[in-house]
């Protein structure tokens, strides 16, 4: 099975997402060095598809 770069970018998110919430349900601290990078991570992530989306449909208009 073949994904496109933007399917990967999704499944890159939504684990990242599921690993952020791990670390919530073990109890990471908000101000562990852990935590903080879970959450730079996940917004980067986050960021990098949405300008993906940005582009595809700005060029479908």
């Amino acid at each position: 099975m073949r994904y496109s770069q933007m399917d990967h970018k999704r499944m890159w998110v939504e684990k990242l997402e599921r690993d952020f919430s791990e670390l919530e349900s073990l109890g990471y601290s908000k101000e562990s060095e852990v935590y903080k990078s879970a959450v730079k991570r996940t917004d980067k992530a986050r960021k990098d598809l949405n300008n993906s989306l940005n582009l595809v449909t700005d060029g479908k208009k």
